[in-house]
């Protein structure tokens, strides 16, 4: 390949006598020099036009060469191309192949039953079949299951929708239950403090009325006796004296008799004048004895009415 491209390399001028030599001295010798081999290649011929490359400068005839070498290059390096391809055969008619036999590869079902083929390719010149179009029947059913999975949709996302209300408002009326509950609670606790308080002394003042009027009498009776023991002291020291005085008592009888019983022997020295009086007076000349059980009585019937 070097002899081929050195044939196309420019041609360099000899040396003038008498100068240097051509080569270096470290060229002398073929193997060392590489252009050595392609300065003894033989040459290009000259272009049968007879012009003359003389009067062309140096460097665009080494230009003009070297793009001359690298377009035979291309033509060297790029392949042969190769043949093409004898066409393919056209494909057997669908006629000529048999029934197709599958094994079975459903449970249940036997091996080696007839399955009807796939749908054969259209062959070159055999008239073109139309599609088959829906009839209304079955456009009708169509719609039909369409419309029954949209309502079957419909009703499912309903209810889905109808079940978390339900579950808002559950949740809704128990908070609403237990605010209701706390409020109630508070307002019958304050119902039920205020009445038992009213219950307490409604029951007092029922208490203290009662106890006042069983009292009443059994405190007048003691104030009788008071009275009788000390009107009998009375008369006792008056009746006791050396010149006793005439004693007139007179007041309801049966203070009178309750105060002979207790003067005994000395009951005989008094007068006893039985009056429709509640008081009991003691008469001895000038010493008038009052019981003063009248005021006593008045004070505890006024006592118990204001009870």
């Amino acid at each position: 390949m070097n002899a081929a491209i050195s044939r196309y390399l420019p041609e360099f001028p000899a040396a003038p006598a008498g100068g240097p030599s051509a080569l270096p001295e470290t060229f002398a010798d073929p193997f060392a020099d590489p252009w050595a081999g392609l300065a003894r290649a033989p040459r290009r011929a000259a272009a049968p036009s007879g012009t003359d490359r003389s009067d062309i400068p140096v460097t665009d005839r080494c230009v003009a060469d070297l793009r001359v070498a690298e377009a035979l290059l291309r033509e060297v390096v790029q392949p042969a191309p190769r043949p093409a391809a004898p066409p393919a055969p056209p494909p057997p008619a669908a006629e000529a192949f048999a029934p197709i036999r599958f094994a079975s590869l459903r449970p249940g079902e036997p091996a080696g039953e007839d399955r009807p083929a796939a749908p054969k390719a259209a062959v070159a010149g055999e008239p073109r079949r139309e599609s088959r179009r829906e009839t209304p029947e079955e456009r009708a059913a169509l719609l039909a299951a369409a419309e029954e999975r949209g309502r079957q949709q419909g009703l499912a996302e309903a209810r889905e929708e109808a079940e978390i209300a339900r579950r808002q408002a559950d949740e809704a009326a128990e908070i609403r239950l237990e605010a209701a509950r706390r409020h109630w609670s508070q307002a019958e606790a304050e119902a039920l403090a205020d009445g038992f308080s009213a219950a307490l002394r409604a029951l007092d003042a029922t208490l203290s009325d009662r106890i006042a009027r069983l009292l009443a009498p059994v405190l007048t009776d003691a104030l009788r006796r008071q009275a009788v023991a000390e009107l009998s002291g009375a008369l006792s020291r008056l009746l006791g004296q050396p010149q006793a005085a005439n004693v007139r008592v007179s007041g309801p009888e049966d203070l009178l008799a309750a105060l002979a019983a207790r003067l005994g022997p000395l009951a005989d020295t008094v007068s006893f004048t039985p009056s429709e009086t509640a008081e009991v007076q003691v008469s001895a000349d000038q010493t008038v004895i009052d019981t003063q059980l009248g005021a006593w009585t008045r004070l505890i019937a006024a006592a118990v009415a204001e009870i």
